[in-house]
């Protein structure tokens, strides 16, 4: 039943056999049912299993693509899932008795949470209770109700004539149309009084009822969405109209509103847009690793957690022993302590920092990696290949923590400063991260002071940081030379050498971050000394053995160049990737091309455009019929005749002839 019909009269309407609510309730359920059977599998999920669908997220088994996923074996890392693992599987008991400490208070269950569960359960369960009274309301009706002239007139089936008049003319004096001028449904009952009536008393209403179950003959079905009855009930029109109109005009726009206030402070990446501004004020390009700390402290995010009174003497005694390597340039109380924090990180003195101190480093380690996300791109923007460099520096330093100067090797697990001292002097002295994990384990110094599971543990690094080789190609797709003003294509190939077949690289052995990081490459393509310039970059956050990147930028002049390929990793320092490309770059003139246009393509131009189909190109069909009747004329085949009649028929033709020669003289002679 459409809108008009609901709440408009017209004389004339479509007959129903009465509104029935069936439909609507079973497309009601099951709307339902496709809302609470997943919701309250989700749900038994992680009652039985709390916290473990965010674990799985932050340490999944296998990729997209099916690969499965290699994790570092040493016992930090290990440690470190386990961890997750159990933080997360226990959360409900360990909330329990954090509850009973206030200290702990930070580690309970949230009023906000303990409510959104109620709300949760409250709402799951009353779809269920709904789904039962439904099925309590359906469970005897039937799926498409049948013409019972009996049941419309309310009389027995071996009702006399009598009977049936007299049931006639109650119901319709009772249903009549005139008596009930606000029912809508009063005229489609009437009609049906009177069907009935007639399939009992009219001999052909009968006999069309005894043989096709309606009074009028053969019907057709029609079947549409069921609404339920009350909407055609005119004392609930207005309670209609007024939800309808709550709904458009209130709920509508301040659900609108509510998602702009809680979204309208941050960009699509993430991060606050006022932290965008300030890192695009304040970056620029002689912006290094060493001024970064700061910058990240200033941020929007690090500015919006708060200062407790015991953050002072707190941060004398940390700030005694970290050492900076700028004068400060913002003097704000937040800003300072944030710094300090984070250079106390870097240079490992975590043993110093309270419980306190330690949430709030981890708090803006977790923001670190969106804002330094964009302090790389702000820096590929503008096309500052040492700027970008140096903001990767320093996000992968956050991550392995690791300070401005320290030494490369500090990464493997259990090195300081003495085994460092050590694997810098004599045979085999190495002092970058790539020179040592290529060495066999036999030539490796360091080592002798270590236990067998320390050992084990550097061998696990050892065989876990990516061996990345890395190839790189430079053409233009489908062409032999390269010439001016073509758009060159250079591909870039990365193997991680250390990874098997069918298998992707886990997370990074970062023991000291506060979440799992897989490793992203940032690619680069840079003009050679002494520009330095950005001509294109992709970011890779791909995990797989094999990767594949292309980057591509127009040729501008002719000549040689010599551009440098830069695959940097943005989460171990040392094992960065460089590329040198030298080609030469032709003229036009110097290089002709032949031009191939493949058969088909040609045939497309001969092809009339959509626009011309579309207009029937103004009166070309009638200028195609003619063509079609001239080459009909032209093609039309001679009849073969036989030999006399084809000698009279070339006489005939000569005495034709011969007739117009001689008329033709005659009326020269006459002239």
């Amino acid at each position: 039943m459409s809108f008009k019909d609901t709440f408009t009269k017209d004389d004339q309407k479509e007959g129903l056999l009465g509104y029935d609510d069936t439909a609507f309730y079973y497309f009601f359920s099951s709307v339902v049912v496709t809302i609470a059977v997943p919701w309250t599998c989700s749900m038994i999920y992680n009652a039985l299993f709390p916290g473990q669908v965010q674990v799985e997220k932050d340490f999944p088994s296998k990729t997209k693509s099916g690969s499965r996923y290699r994790y570092c074996q040493s016992s930090a890392m290990v440690e470190k899932v386990d961890q997750a693992w159990s933080d997360k599987l226990s959360s409900f008991e360990r909330s329990t008795e954090v509850q009973k400490d206030a200290r702990k208070g930070a580690r309970a269950l949230s009023t906000g949470s303990q409510v959104g569960w109620a709300v949760k359960l409250a709402v799951l369960g009353g779809m269920w209770l709904t789904l039962y009274l439904i099925h309590l309301q359906i469970g005897d009706a039937k799926e498409i109700k049948r013409f019972d002239p009996f049941e419309i007139l309310e009389v027995s089936p071996g009702a006399s004539a009598a009977e049936v008049k007299k049931a006639y003319r109650q119901l319709s004096l009772k249903y009549h149309p005139d008596k009930n001028p606000d029912d809508p449904l009063a005229a489609s009952r009437f009609m049906q009084i009177t069907k009935a009536h007639n399939a009992l008393t009219d001999e052909t209403a009968k006999a069309n009822y005894e043989k096709y179950g309606n009074p009028d003959g053969p019907q057709t079905s029609k079947v549409g969405i069921g609404l339920p009855r009350f909407l055609l009930e005119k004392e609930n029109h207005l309670m209609i109209l007024c939800l309808f109109f709550f709904l458009l005009l209130f709920v509508v726009p301040m659900a609108f509103i509510c998602y702009y206030q809680r979204t309208k402070n941050y960009a699509a990446n993430g991060v606050m847009i006022e932290t965008l501004q300030f890192m695009g004020y304040y970056i620029n390009e002689a912006t290094r690793l060493k001024n970064c700390p700061e910058l990240l402290a200033a941020s929007a995010e690090s500015r919006g957690m708060a200062l407790r009174p015991s953050d002072n003497e707190e941060l004398k005694t940390l700030g005694a022993q970290v050492t900076e390597h700028k004068k400060r340039q913002f003097k704000l109380p937040i800003i300072i302590k944030n710094d300090i924090i984070l250079l106390a990180h870097m240079q490992r003195l975590h043993h110093l920092m309270s419980p306190s101190l330690r949430e709030d480093l981890d708090e803006i380690l977790r923001h670190s990696l969106k804002i330094s996300q964009a302090m790389i791109e702000i820096a590929c923007m503008r096309e500052w290949f040492f700027t970008a460099q140096a903001m990767i520096e320093f996000r992968r330093s956050l991550i392995q923590a690791l300070d401005v100067k320290s030494s490369q090797l500090l990464q493997i697990p259990h090195f300081n400063d003495e085994i460092l001292k050590h694997c810098l002097k004599g045979k085999n002295a190495t002092s970058t991260l790539a020179d040592y994990l290529q060495k066999d384990p036999e030539q490796r110094k360091g080592l002798s002071s270590m236990t067998a599971d320390q050992i084990a543990d550097v061998e696990a690094f050892a065989s876990h940081c990516s061996n990345m080789e890395c190839k790189a190609i430079t053409e233009v797709e489908d062409e032999k030379e390269i010439v001016v003003g073509d758009i060159a294509t250079v591909t870039v190939q990365l193997l991680r050498k250390n990874l098997h077949e069918g298998e992707a690289m886990g997370p990074v052995h970062a023991p000291l971050f506060p979440e799992p990081k897989f490793e992203e490459w940032w690619i680069f393509l840079v003009e050679g000394a002494p520009n330095t310039r950005i001509i294109a970059f992709e970011r890779i956050r791909d995990t797989e053995r094999l990767i594949e990147a292309k980057l591509r930028f127009q040729i501008s002049r002719p000549g040689k160049h010599s551009l440098t390929v830069h695959a940097l990793c943005d989460s171990y320092v040392g094992i960065d990737k460089k590329v040198d490309l030298n080609f030469n770059v032709s003229t036009e003139d110097e290089v002709k091309r032949e031009i191939f246009v493949h058969p088909e393509d040609e045939e497309l131009d001969l092809q009339p455009t959509l626009f011309q189909q579309f207009m029937g190109e103004l009166g070309g069909d009638d200028d195609s019929e003619e063509e079609e009747d001239e080459k009909k004329e032209k093609t039309k085949p001679v009849e073969k005749l036989s030999d006399g009649k084809q000698q009279k028929a070339e006489s005939d033709d000569d005495k034709k002839d011969g007739d117009d020669s001689d008329s033709s003289d005659s009326d020269s002679d006459g002239d």
